[in-house]
């Protein structure tokens, strides 16, 4: 198969041809949350004929194979640094997602506010920032009371409360998406509506793969408090695996306002003690339909390594060599384990 790129700007003008001979590498970069997505270019100048872009300037790229259409569409962004070096003479720039060039949504504020669920801050930012709201409708079940804005940005406070809750907050575009993390999401075939895609990888494809696991897997149990104002004492609330009572407590750091809210609040933090209880980092031909959050099945490989896991972070890389994938998976929560129907219909599918 043959790899290519179409790099536009964002008022529509081709810079693909100019381009696309002179590219050495090309490499971008999708990521789970508010980490910004980026993209790398560099280029060969010889004759030092090419346009230089400049830092503001927007593109969109599209990145697959001429033999497998439609090409992807990856993404908008915005460039942020240009460098010139030689020799040889080269050019190359840098990229961030046009999502997070906004100003107004990095700027420190001071503010407060007594929204009853996560699902009216989330609106309550979006109408803020010009934003249009995409939000997972759990989040109007999610209670989160009296919140202080004290010099933090829009984003910032968002995406701590989310992330307490084991949410993840996204700007896509002029959209503001708000969601459990994809591992608390059951995957579906293709992607639907709070469904992420599940994708199978076989060991056939796999170039390399490295797993590891760390010691945060010890902790078994998560330990929250909240305030009880009749007896004017911390009450414990706590989560997890009481058959090991002689494992350790991860405790959480900031008290909660009543016992649903501490209980809440230890069992995101247990599901994301288990995600980062292992990783593993996977090296494929160019595929840029894994994209973070989207699940794959790892068949052909034993276990710890076969099975299912979440895409944090997908890069994709484009040069001499040809295209190539390398992304950075997490374990699923229980909440976000393929059902054992789908699992058998990719495995039974026909490469």
């Amino acid at each position: 198969m043959r790899p290519v790129f179409y790099l536009f700007s964002v008022d529509g003008a081709d810079l693909t041809d100019t381009l696309m001979d002179r590219v050495t590498r090309l490499t971008v970069v999708d990521a789970e949350g508010l980490a910004s997505d980026t993209l790398e270019v560099e280029l060969d100048d010889r004759g030092q004929r090419i346009p230089l872009p400049a830092a503001g300037d927007r593109l969109r790229l599209l990145l697959g194979y001429l033999d497998r259409p439609p090409i992807p569409t990856i993404g908008d962004f915005v460039v942020d640094e240009v460098r010139l070096s030689g020799p040889p003479l080269t050019v190359s720039f840098s990229a961030k997602g046009a999502d997070m060039v906004r100003t107004s949504v990095k700027a420190p504020r001071i503010d407060a506010g007594d929204d009853d669920t996560l699902d009216r801050l989330a609106r309550r930012i979006a109408q803020r920032q010009g934003l249009e709201p995409h939000i997972h409708p759990d989040a109007a079940h999610i209670p989160i009371g009296h919140i202080d804005q004290q010099g933090e940005s829009d984003m910032a406070l968002l995406t701590r409360v989310a992330r307490a809750r084991d949410w993840v907050l996204r700007l896509d575009g002029e959209r503001l998406t708000l969601r459990p993390h994809a591992g608390n999401l059951p995957p579906a075939r293709e992607p639907q509506p709070w469904r992420p895609a599940l994708h199978r990888l076989d060991a056939r494809r796999i170039t390399r793969y490295d797993y590891t696991s760390n010691s945060r897997s010890q902790y078994s149990r998560v330990r929250s408090y909240y305030y009880d104002p009749d007896t004017g004492r911390r009450v414990p609330v706590e989560v997890g695996d009481g058959q090991h009572p002689d494992a350790p407590v991860m405790e959480v750091r900031h008290d909660a306002k009543d016992e649903r809210a501490a209980r809440d609040a230890a069992a995101a933090r247990l599901r994301q003690l288990r995600r980062s209880s292992g990783s593993l980092t996977l090296e494929l031909p160019g595929d840029t339909r894994l994209l973070a959050g989207h699940h794959v099945l790892v068949t052909g490989l034993s276990d710890p390594v076969g099975g299912q896991w979440v895409i944090q972070r997908a890069e994709h890389t484009l040069d001499a060599e040809g295209l190539r994938t390398r992304i950075e998976c997490v374990p699923p929560s229980e909440g976000g384990r393929a059902s054992q129907d789908l699992i058998d219909e990719i495995i039974e599918e026909v490469e």
